[in-house]
């Protein structure tokens, strides 16, 4: 079903009117199909729907997509993250029928008489050569969670603080079922589903895996959600405004509860969720993760803030545990404790090869967008060694809130660290990747 040229050209002679119009047409969209299909509900980011996150994140897909209609393979690595997420909340074919026909709807009711016969047809294709690439590399994961395809129930086996004030919190989970669970790749998340009182709907989110893989049990760490005024308010973001639409189209979901009440899920599992009782998980999921094939000689630069530690602690527990012999440098920075900070510095008490750096940087409470921090001042204080710099074959692994991994991206790029030895994991929907791509 590959486009002709001239149904590439028609499609990407509406990109103007797509950034234009592009907050609308996803806004529209997502209130439009969640009205007739609300059973949808079920996979969608309350919080993000809310404030418009979700709806900024379809329109840069689009937008990727269109610009790179001929060249689709630049879209690679976009796609995999998609259909990793995907794969996460258990989507299934089917439903991609049902998004294609709201947003085609959606791309009419803003472009109009430019909305031709010809445009419609070159669009729908567009649409299925992007849904096909997704739900062929999502049926392959599926193949290789074998039997474990949808949710399965975990018991919170232990509940403990890694942080003074209380603010991250690790749960160790067990299978309910008592079957040994499926290892994965270091630095993989999670999906989560818990029922929150006076929401109409289920509500999931993803975790990273903060522990080496194990047989009979996982580990996520969660952080309390303070909230962000920058979160809820008018948000304007690349030019993109979040319209009422975005608020409106998950309002109805749900109940009594303040729409953009923040952590609703984080939150409830610190507060409310305690040892014994039980929450649902899918599949380990995800691309960002240690690379099997890399040389174990090549040197390892974990770079972390806040709970974004959680899935580097992983990749340093499986680099200790299968006693791979790869230089390490740990680079932490958090707002006041830094979780896991005394396990870090015992391992690397014990292995020479590691190195470490904690920096007490003023990160804000939002996991995103606020970043208030000293960290460019303390990333210029790292040493050449701290980061291998003479090493072209170092692989750098970097989480945290989207401006730190902006600054760290930059200083990395300034040091001439080529960008396919750096790999960046974000905890929220959102538009990283493609910023750093610009």
């Amino acid at each position: 079903m590959a486009l002709t040229y001239q149904e590439s050209k028609l499609v990407k002679d509406t990109l103007p009117a797509l950034r234009q119009h592009g907050e609308h047409i996803s806004t529209v969209f997502y209130k439009t199909m969640l009205r007739d299909h609300p059973e949808l509900q079920n996979y969608f980011n309350s919080v993000n729907m809310h404030t418009g996150k979700q709806p900024r994140a379809l329109t840069r897909l689009i937008l990727a997509f269109a610009s790179n209609i001929i060249n689709i393979s630049e879209l690679t690595p976009k796609l995999e993250r998609v259909a990793q997420k995907h794969a996460s909340l258990s989507i299934q074919p089917e439903q991609y029928e049902i998004v294609g026909k709201y947003l085609l709807r959606a791309f009419s009711a803003v472009l109009g008489p430019s909305m031709t016969p010809d445009v419609k047809m070159a669009w729908t294709k567009a649409y299925w050569v992007m849904a096909k690439m997704l739900t062929g590399r999502e049926a392959h994961i599926y193949r290789e969670f074998e039997s474990w395809k949808s949710w399965r129930k975990f018991m919170i086996y232990n509940k403990k603080d890694e942080t003074v004030e209380g603010n991250i919190v690790s749960f160790v989970l067990k299978p309910v079922d008592g079957k040994p669970l499926p290892t994965f790749m270091p630095g993989q998340y999670v999906t989560v589903k818990i029922t929150v009182p006076g929401m109409k709907y289920a509500q999931l989110r993803q975790y990273s895996l903060s522990d080496a893989p194990s047989y009979d049990h996982y580990r996520i760490t969660v952080k309390r959600d303070q909230g962000s005024n920058w979160d809820y308010a008018g948000n304007k973001e690349d030019g993109l405004t979040v319209s009422s639409a975005a608020s409106s189209a998950s309002d109805s979901s749900l109940g009594s509860v303040q729409p953009c009440r923040p952590g609703v899920v984080s939150n409830s599992l610190i507060d409310e969720f305690h040892e014994g009782d039980t929450i649902e998980l899918t599949h380990p999921s995800g691309s960002f993760c240690l690379n099997p094939k890399m040389d174990n000689s090549m040197p390892l630069v974990l770079i972390s803030a806040g709970v974004c530690v959680a899935p580097l602690l992983s990749m340093l527990n499986y680099v200790v545990e299968q006693r791979i012999n790869r230089p390490v440098s740990w680079i932490q920075a958090s707002r006041h404790d830094a979780p896991f900070q005394a396990h870090v510095e015992n391992v690397a008490r014990k292995h020479p090869n590691m190195r470490t750096k904690f920096f007490k940087s003023r990160l804000s409470d939002s996991d995103v967008l606020s970043y208030t921090s000293t960290f460019d001042n303390d990333f210029l204080s790292l040493t050449a060694e701290d980061l291998y710099l003479s090493n072209g074959s170092a692989e750098y692994y970097v989480c945290g809130p989207e401006k730190f991994m902006m600054q760290a991206s930059d200083h990395l790029k300034r040091y001439g660290v080529k960008p396919e030895n750096v790999q960046f994991e974000i905890f929220s929907v959102g538009s990283f990747e493609m910023k750093l791509e610009d």
